[in-house]
């Protein structure tokens, strides 16, 4: 809970309260000009709207803050760093021709399994196609 009084979070908590009274201060102001001579059903609905505005900037400040500290309690405070495997062992392919890809093992599939099997072999069928297109302009 004392991660929320950092200065950080100080000033999210002074930027919350502006914002909020600045949001009230502009339903007011709509309120006012709604019951002017030249005022109209469209100030009304801008009197309640900015109230709501406010009311969101706090639900979503306090999900927020709930979210920061919860994820504070889980890691004991410190953020767990992630390694970057190699591409070798990440299993990214790298070969010309490929832009993006990450290998994969093979996928069992039930003997009784029809439409896969299907999809397997016009894939495979695909997969063939390109491996000869790719040794033709190889050859070349």
């Amino acid at each position: 809970m004392r991660r929320v009084f950092t200065p950080k979070w100080c000033l999210a908590h002074l930027v919350l309260v502006a914002a909020v009274l600045t949001m009230l201060r502009l339903g007011w102001w709509q309120w006012d000009r709604a019951q002017s001579a030249t005022g109209g059903l469209q100030n009304y609905a801008y009197a309640l709207q900015w109230p709501l505005f406010a009311v969101f900037a706090i639900v979503v400040y306090v999900k927020t803050m709930l979210e920061e500290t919860r994820q504070d309690s889980t890691s004991g405070g410190r953020q767990p760093r992630a390694r970057a495997l190699p591409p070798e062992q990440a299993g990214v392919m790298r070969q010309p021709g490929v832009r993006v890809g990450v290998a994969t093992g093979p996928i069992d599939v039930a003997d009784d399994d029809e439409e896969t099997r299907a999809w397997n072999a016009r894939f495979s069928a695909l997969n063939a196609a390109a491996q000869a297109t790719q040794a033709r302009r190889a050859r070349r």
